[in-house]
């Protein structure tokens, strides 16, 4: 019987240490392109841009081409000439200090994406991790997504009291977002989107916004720790509006028959970024994109029904009407 006991002991100690190692994943390391690219003594190597081809492979050739607009072309010369001009434009240097002054280094990220990724792997453990990368477009792209490489725009990411983000006539609205405290956020909803936009085959607003809810759930659920002023791009003012008007945005959704209008320019209205939700019968005083928020509340509670269900499933489920009907859905 004691033997017994000392066995069942050690064997549930085994488990709860198998259990613990099973959001553990290899530290994430970004790649620096930016500081491979604008590296002085690679600089100095004829084969240097020949070298960041073999090296970055698809993203070298996107960059190129798709950022810069690189005459493809010059695809057999690893963009050689013109990517010098890039590095030693004196506006392309500066934004690189800038851009390393706000970054120094980014070990901070390093941690949270390591940590993201670990319950990442809980959920979905037959999926590869994909590596991620650092670059600078001249405030083109935030974010790049590839097969199994998401690219981020640092660029994009200075801090909304950056002088040139209206200068280059940002929206007041964008430029509250374009700091470091979305880095996170917004590199787990481009993994998320690129891994599952291929579902928005349906068209109607319904299957949008339910899907844009899946997108913000599952951030949720593997960063925990992000605040819902970040995971919907709310400042406290407008997420305090969303979260005590979810009644009232719920029957103008169903009072104008929101659900299933097929048409993207009136429902993106109830999508899209901006001040405030620019929708007919909308006050300004409201948060924008009420239609993600009301979205995400859909699957909130449809996880919340019933039995048990993972991450993995919702992401994979794609019927709409499923999932609003089992929600059981009313606003609070």
């Amino acid at each position: 019987m004691f033997h017994t006991i000392k066995v069942s002991v050690y064997l549930l100690i085994v488990a709860l240490l198998f259990i613990g190692c099973q959001n553990e994943v290899a530290p994430i390391k970004l790649l620096r392109f930016e500081q491979d690219l604008f590296n002085p003594e690679s600089l100095k190597d004829k084969n240097h841009y020949l070298a960041l081809q073999q090296k970055y492979g698809p993203f070298y050739q996107t960059f190129a081409e798709e950022m810069l607009n690189i005459s493809e072309e010059e695809r057999p010369i690893a963009y050689q000439a013109s990517l010098e001009k890039f590095v030693s434009f004196p506006s392309i240097k500066q934004l690189k200090y800038e851009v390393d002054s706000v970054f120094p280094n980014l070990k901070n990220f390093e941690s949270e994406l390591s940590e993201a990724m670990g319950n990442y792997q809980v959920t979905f453990p037959a999926e590869k991790i994909p590596s991620f990368l650092t670059f600078i477009s001249e405030f083109g792209y935030a974010h790049a997504n590839f097969d199994t490489m998401i690219a981020i725009g640092l660029d994009m990411y200075l801090g909304s009291s950056y002088a040139l983000y209206p200068a280059l006539d940002f929206p007041e609205f964008m430029v509250a977002k374009l700091r470091k405290e979305y880095l996170l956020c917004n590199t787990l909803k481009s993994m998320a989107i690129g891994k599952y936009e291929h579902q928005l085959k349906d068209k109607r607003f319904l299957a949008m916004m339910l899907f844009e809810g899946k997108i913000r759930y599952f951030v949720k659920e593997i960063a925990p720790q992000i605040p819902d002023t970040i995971l919907f791009g709310y400042s406290q003012a407008q997420l305090q509006w969303a979260n005590e008007n979810e009644g009232m945005i719920w029957a103008h959704l169903l009072e104008n028959k929101m659900l299933f209008n097929q048409d993207p320019s009136v429902y993106m209205r109830y999508v899209n970024d901006g001040p405030f939700t620019i929708a007919n019968g909308v006050p300004q005083e409201s948060a924008p994109a009420i239609g993600v928020f009301a979205g995400y509340q859909i699957v909130k509670q449809y996880m919340e029904q019933g039995t048990s269900k993972s991450l993995k499933q919702l992401m994979d489920n794609q019927q709409w009407d499923m999932i609003l009907r089992e929600s059981a859905y009313r606003p609070k």
